[in-house]
């Protein structure tokens, strides 16, 4: 266990140091500067945040891995860290390349969170510093020390999908701590080592982590209302404003445009036998579409019962939200300890998380567990509330945190019943925020694979699943068009939900 620990705490390191600055600075640029087209730079990174990490891995892989069109054009693309030939031949090439794509998985992250973190600042601190020495003194003593609680939370956000996730550890073959979980509970080998090594090395100290930044960081209301109330004073740039958005441009480019390309090309790439014997390829529009007619017809079953776990887990995660925070008004001590709880959640490994439903469900008695277990789709959904309860959690308190505290004395006065409540004074305040925290939910638990892999019932194969399967068999075209209906999926939900914020 001590290998699997010792590759989980260096991926973080190098995870860290790829999305930190990176995310850091592409915040400041987004929020705090003129650059070109900033708008909508924010709009397609923020597209990257719905889109699960082995989507990632595929839309590189269709360009630079094994079968990736790029191979087409030489052997030089080998060289690229996502090319399985490479990675296998280099000397810690597979850890070098998990890392990279966790790296780029969190860049998105690191500049939503680095984001919220500039909108609070000290108008008569960045005067001062402008005054004395420019720009620059701006950011070195004003901006940065504010940001750190932030940047710390952002550091914590990059780490946690390394320790909890195995997806991609288990495409590389790296042993890391999620994996060494999932590979001992595949192979029936789980021993008190193995829970205590869990949550020893990840929900412990994650959880402390993360409930020390829960102390440090303003409460959601302040964060809410900041973000109403305040707008981020623009710097106005001259000379550096064309190379800062080259500069921008080309990153997005680079994180968003080339995968989404890798996988077009790759689902419309077609071989051709030659006279003289030799294939060479070439893209085909018809090819494209049969790709995409292929994804919609034979991955039904897939697609149907992603759909159906999504809508059960995200209702499930919503009313015991409700629940939760009803239980929780004007009781602070329960409010934290319920923020507790689900920050541990968070930091659970996802295979750990499907071995404690196994232990919880899968038993003689009573029968009724036993049956629920095996023929029902239970299992999947409670191994998800992991990852959906602490978010919506999240979610709710901000949520309720944007209604005027006025309006319920208001309502109380008049004597509404709770329906006219919800209907005549949550829902015009806070609708658009309830929506759009629901289309996140919904496409987060559409592509789970890591808590929900151990315990899917017998038949039944989820869409994160199936492409999970097809990346390790290597196809040429089907993996692609699911890659693909996931990314358009994840824009989708980003184009919903900033029309629904916006109209609001």
């Amino acid at each position: 266990m001590l290998t699997p620990i010792l590759n989980t705490i260096l991926l973080s390191l190098i995870c860290a140091l790829i999305a930190i600055p990176t995310g850091l600075a592409l915040a400041v640029v987004l929020i705090r500067t003129n650059v070109y087209g900033r708008t909508w730079a924010s709009w397609l990174l923020g597209t990257q945040l719905a889109i699960p990490l082995y989507v990632f891995a595929g839309s590189w892989c269709a360009g630079v891995g094994t079968q990736g069109w790029l191979q087409a054009v030489g052997p030089m693309t080998l060289l690229w860290p996502f090319s399985f030939t490479a990675v296998q031949s280099i000397s810690g090439g597979p850890l070098l390349a998990v890392a990279f794509i966790h790296g780029l998985a969190a860049i998105p992250w690191v500049c939503l969170l680095c984001s919220l973190g500039l909108f609070w600042r000290n108008r008569s601190e960045e005067d001062l510093a402008r005054t004395e020495g420019g720009l620059a003194a701006v950011v070195k003593w004003a901006v940065l020390p504010r940001l750190k609680p932030w940047i710390a939370m952002a550091i914590v956000w990059c780490v946690i999908p390394v320790f909890t996730e195995m997806v991609i550890t288990n495409l590389y073959q790296v042993p890391s701590l999620a994996e060494q979980v999932y590979l001992d509970a595949s192979r029936g080998e789980i021993t008190a080592t193995t829970y205590f090594s869990a949550f020893g090395w990840s929900v412990l100290p994650l959880g402390l982590l993360l409930g020390i930044l829960y102390w440090r960081t303003p409460p959601y209301q302040l964060v809410t209302a900041r973000l109403e109330q305040h707008r981020a004073e623009e710097w106005i740039l001259t000379t550096w404003r064309t190379y800062l958005s080259v500069f921008l441009w080309f990153f997005i480019a680079l994180l968003v445009g080339f995968p989404l390309l890798n996988l077009v090309i790759k689902a419309a790439w077609h071989p051709i036998l030659n006279d003289n014997g030799t294939t060479s390829y070439e893209v085909s529009g018809h090819r494209l579409l049969t790709t995409l007619r292929e994804t919609a017809t034979q991955f039904q079953s897939e697609f149907y019962w992603t759909i159906t776990i999504a809508v059960s887990a995200t209702f499930l995660s919503l009313v015991i939200t409700l629940w939760m925070i009803k239980l929780a008004h004007n009781r602070r001590w329960l409010k934290h300890l319920y923020s507790i709880c689900a920050l541990l959640m968070l930091a659970t490994p996802g295979p750990l998380v499907g071995m404690l439903v196994i232990a919880m469900m899968n038993r003689a008695s009573p029968a009724w567990m036993s049956m629920l277990y095996d023929q029902t789709i239970a299992p999947p959904v409670l191994a998800q509330q992991f990852r959906l309860l602490p978010l919506a959690w999240i979610l709710g308190n901000v949520i309720k945190g944007s209604v005027s505290p006025s309006s319920h004395s208001l309502a109380a006065l008049d004597g509404l019943t709770r329906w006219s409540l919800v209907k005549y004074v949550i829902w015009p305040q806070a609708g658009g925020r309830i929506k759009a925290a629901c289309l996140f939910l919904f496409v987060t638990s559409c592509g789970e694979l890591s808590c929900s892999i151990l315990v899917l019932p017998p038949g039944i194969t989820t869409v994160s699943m199936r492409i999970f399967e097809l990346l390790h068999f290597g196809t040429r075209h089907h993996d692609a068009g699911l890659c693909l209906a996931l990314v358009l999926l994840g824009w989708g939900v980003t184009w919903s939900v900033g029309k629904t914020l916006r109209d609001r």
